[in-house]
């Protein structure tokens, strides 16, 4: 009994203190709302958010054969009667040419297995190589680059199944090189009715046929509008080979809210910054602006970087950047007025404050980004790393404020 009601004096003088604190505290700052802050160096953007498609000149391959092997990664270049792809008549040759591939290999494994037993160091080299696949993977995947992660897949399985291959002697694995060439030569004697399929012109190679390709080109952006845009659909998708994009150009069309684009013009530069796919910002050029329809205009960018990143990509939500600023990051509401009706900061130099000019670069609700005026000299310069102060009692030249 004695011990509960021990608690709850206890108790008492806890929740009394905290109170007591907390009642310092406002006290102190309706007395003096003093806080500050750091000014650092940042940039920020106006920008528009906007869903589009991207546009290529495309052309996509068919073939009626029973079995098709590629013989090219995604977003490879292409030179004009280089082989896209083998075609073979008989359904039986697929696992023919698995198998193939499959010595293929396990002809690369015995032969790094072999370097390995004569070079230990290849070892360590292999573990380091390993490391590093799975980090770029990592990587290629969180970006939403699915092109070069699928490269990164096959790199860091062959580099798995080299480190699991162990033989007893050198002997012992040149014996195994030698029966897994000839079994190679031959499955590769034995295939019969292959018919290469090979590019007319050169250009950049893709696995992945949408039906939009014959929908959206480069000759059908001058007839783009609002309307057509939003009832896109594919047409009847044959491309099972693949297809190849020409040129090094492609555009981005989407429709956009007219009052947003008033200070868009025909040959502006812009920065356009794709959701996924794509880390780099792709420095556009705008190609058109159509006529409104219900409050909506289509915008046409074009971009000639990048086209190899872009191969897996259509539909893609981005960010428009119409304009960068770069300046020195505060408060909007740490912003004042001298008598002279000058824009600046009151600073924390030493112990008292001290008003340091600027321009105003960019203001949102939250913040700014502001520069130095130009004339101003020695302690009236803000730099990165300087103290704001944000609220105070009272604000003006020469103030204590410590």
């Amino acid at each position: 009994m004695k011990s509960s009601s021990a608690f709850k004096i206890l108790a008492g003088v806890v929740l009394a203190a905290v109170l007591f604190y907390f009642g310092v505290q406002i006290y102190r700052y309706a007395a003096n709302p003093f806080t500050t802050t750091l000014t650092y160096e940042t940039t920020a953007d106006d920008s528009i958010a906007v869903t589009g498609w991207i546009v290529r000149d495309e052309e996509t391959f068919h073939s009626d054969a029973a079995t098709l092997t590629h013989s090219l990664g995604e977003g490879q270049k292409v030179g004009a009667g280089q082989v896209i792809a083998t075609a073979y008549e008989s359904s039986r040759a697929l696992e023919t040419v698995t198998e193939i591939e499959n010595l293929k290999l396990q002809l690369q494994q015995m032969e790094y297995a072999l370097v390995t037993y004569l070079d230990a160091d290849a070892a360590l080299k292999l573990d380091s190589s390993i490391t590093n696949g799975i980090l770029a993977l990592r990587q290629g995947l969180t970006e939403g680059d699915y092109s070069a992660a699928d490269d990164n897949i096959s790199a860091l399985k062959a580099a798995v199944l080299k480190s699991t291959h162990t033989y007893s002697s050198a002997e012992e694995i040149r014996a195994d090189i030698t029966a897994v060439q000839d079994r190679l030569l031959q499955l590769e004697n034995s295939l019969s009715g292959a018919q290469r399929i090979t590019a007319e012109r050169s250009g950049i190679y893709s696995a992945v046929c949408d039906g939009y390709e014959s929908v959206l080109t480069p000759d059908a952006l001058s007839e783009l509008t609002p309307g057509t845009l939003d009832r896109l659909t594919p047409s009847r998708n044959t491309g099972n080979v693949g297809k190849l994009i020409y040129g090094e150009t492609w555009y981005y069309a989407a429709n956009v809210d007219a009052a947003l684009t008033k200070n868009l013009s025909v040959g502006q530069t812009l920065i356009l910054r794709l959701a996924k796919g794509l880390s780099q910002d792709a420095v556009v050029t705008v190609r058109s602006v159509s006529g409104e329809e219900d409050g909506k205009v289509t915008v046409v960018l074009s971009c000639r970087e990048y086209l190899p990143q872009t191969t897996l990509l259509r539909h893609q939500a981005a960010e428009l950047i119409l304009r960068s600023y770069q300046g020195l990051r505060v408060p909007t509401t740490s912003l004042r007025l001298d008598a002279d009706g000058q824009t600046g900061v009151y600073c924390v130099v030493g112990v008292s404050a001290r008003f340091k000019p600027v321009d105003l670069l960019y203001r949102s609700e939250s913040f700014s980004l502001v520069r130095p005026v130009s004339e101003a000299t020695g302690s009236a310069v803000l730099r990165p790393g300087d103290e704001i102060i944000i609220t105070a009692n009272k604000l003006e030249n020469g103030v204590v404020v410590r």
